[in-house]
């Protein structure tokens, strides 16, 4: 009997801490407890987002102006002028070089001195002129809507810097043309002469380091 009684005491302490332990431990198909989720910004108010301009006035701003949209066609079409005669230009002053330089070879350096390619020498220069000026003219008064805050160095800064040159280099080819042509049979027609060639291979030069800056 007493071993009997010592087997119920020690199965009842052993339900006794079964129990407790089943109690302290959660069931398996009992749902976890989330963790709190982090707090969201609270939703902006819609009141707050708003445009500065009324929807009149934004409307508009969209709009192209048409009279800046008329001045920047037309300068457009002007620089596109500007452009294609500044080729004939260069092909021009290509022509009235060489031309030149043969009737200086006949006249000075034992060529014969007939002078045959003076006229058509002097014909070249004259329409090549022309073009230079309505070049010119296209570039300057082309309209500018859009004007440039600040200086800076570009292809165009050095464009115009060339064709500055080349603008004085034409001035002073026709003012010594004429006097070398004034100055025909004495010694100072050939210094003119000379000082003509110099001053047109220095035009042609920057005409073409002008032409050239606009592809780069």
């Amino acid at each position: 009997m007493n071993r009997f009684a010592a087997v119920l005491v020690i199965l009842s302490l052993l339900s006794t801490t079964t129990a407790r332990a089943q109690q302290k431990s959660p069931p398996k198909d009992a749902p976890k407890t989330e963790e709190p989720a982090e707090k969201q910004p609270p939703a902006e108010d819609p009141s707050l987002d708003f445009d500065l301009l009324e929807p009149d006035e934004l409307t508009g701003a969209a709009q192209v102006d048409p009279e800046l949209q008329a001045r920047l066609d037309r300068r457009r079409t002007m620089l596109k002028l500007h452009q294609g005669l500044g080729f004939a230009l260069a092909a021009g002053l290509v022509t009235t070089t060489v031309i030149g330089q043969l009737q200086f070879n006949d006249s000075f350096r034992g060529g014969g001195d007939d002078r045959n390619l003076l006229g058509l020498h002097r014909g070249f220069a004259v329409g090549t002129s022309v073009v230079f000026a309505s070049v010119g003219l296209l570039g300057l008064l082309a309209p500018k809507p859009l004007e440039k805050e600040e200086f800076q160095w570009d292809t165009i800064t050095f464009h115009k810097i060339f064709m500055s040159i080349a603008t004085a280099g034409m001035l002073a080819q026709v003012i010594l043309g004429i006097m070398a042509t004034d100055r025909f049979g004495r010694l100072s027609e050939t210094d003119l002469a000379t000082a003509h060639q110099i001053v047109g291979y220095t035009t042609l030069g920057a005409v073409s380091a002008g032409v050239f800056t606009l592809f780069f």
